[in-house]
């Protein structure tokens, strides 16, 4: 039940910064790479290859490149 704003150049990365009111800090401290946004609302489904440790991340974020902006991030669980 995804639902966010549009933008440009939007990636779905993962964070291993926790889940904070700061839409600066989940690219700061490095991230991986999901890919291209496929949409702004809907589910969606995004590979993670088997050589990530998601034990390494704390929160998945819709991120724009260009900006270095957060449009939304959750906790993972």
């Amino acid at each position: 039940n995804l639902d966010v704003s549009n933008g440009p150049d939007l990636r779905v990365i993962l964070s291993p910064s926790e889940l904070v009111d700061d839409r600066d800090a989940y690219h700061v401290n490095g991230f991986y790479d999901l890919g291209v946004l496929k949409g702004n609302q809907g589910n969606q489904n995004y590979e993670i290859p088997d050589d990530v440790d998601l034990a390494e991340y704390s929160t998945v974020a819709i991120f724009c490149i260009r900006f270095n902006y957060t449009f939304n991030a959750a906790t993972i669980s």
